[in-house]
């Protein structure tokens, strides 16, 4: 099992209250409470 990259806007995406998932190694947002 590898470790899962994060992008230099990960911290923003969390505050924003994002659904993370993983996408090709990446923990990517796919959701928003607002939408997507």
């Amino acid at each position: 099992m590898t470790d899962i990259e994060r992008t230099p806007l990960h911290g923003l995406h969390v505050e924003l209250g994002g659904k993370l998932v993983d996408f090709a190694g990446w923990e990517m947002p796919v959701q928003y409470p607002l939408g997507i």
